[in-house]
């Protein structure tokens, strides 16, 4: 938990995940990753948040994820992409929120076991939600495209959601397959048919409160 000198601050959001596992990810079930480590490139759209004074509302911003083994195991790389729309001012409150100083779940859980925070990039990001067909593309340094999972003898679409009570990104999420491709210096990823998340998550200085 942050401490009550923090700016308070709330975001409510759109949020696509694509990772590096197997679909439905051990991850959200205290297991190790599929392959031993973690790969990921996630998004969010502000519906509407403040950090502090500043309002967030329309804001969209990418995180660039990887950890050599598990992510408690640290050792990790993170960088940040915000949408080139945004302003000054909201470009360096989501850097603040992204630091791991103010609680906020996942905000402050990854920052914790990364080795190196990446300068923040100003990118042109396009969003597009939806509870399995989604996707986004960080103009430049990644994208993904999410849709249903198939079925492997008919084609066709399956529909399924995690819920997550304890959750620090999200409590509840669809699913889905996802194509995804990120690259920051000497990381260059290429994933296909890996697991995906689709959500509406609120977070705040308390962690993912909804």
């Amino acid at each position: 938990m942050a401490e009550n000198t923090s700016p308070q601050w709330r975001i409510e959001a759109e949020y696509i995940q694509s990772c590096n596992c197997d679909y439905g990810c051990p991850c959200n079930f205290n297991a190790l990753p599929t392959y031993g480590n973690c790969e990921a490139l996630v998004a969010y759209k502000i519906m509407k948040g403040n950090f502090a004074d500043t309002n967030l509302d329309g804001v969209v911003f990418a995180w660039g994820l990887w950890w050599p083994k598990a992510i408690h195991m640290g050792e990790g790389i993170g960088q940040l992409y915000v949408d080139r729309k945004s302003s000054p001012q909201q470009v360096k409150a989501i850097e603040e929120i992204t630091s791991g100083k103010h609680g906020g779940g996942v905000f402050m859980v990854f920052p914790s076991t990364f080795v190196e925070t990446r300068p923040t990039v100003i990118a042109d990001i396009e969003f597009h939600h939806g509870l399995y067909d989604a996707s986004f593309t960080v103009e430049g340094y990644g994208k993904v495209k999410s849709q249903h999972i198939r079925n492997a003898k008919t084609d066709a679409p399956w529909e399924g959601e995690i819920l997550v009570p304890g959750g620090i990104v999200f409590k509840k999420g669809t699913v889905t397959s996802v194509d995804w491709d990120w690259t920051s210096k000497d990381i260059s990823l290429k994933h296909e048919l890996k697991n995906g998340h689709m959500a509406l998550a609120t977070y705040t200085n308390e962690g993912c409160i909804a």
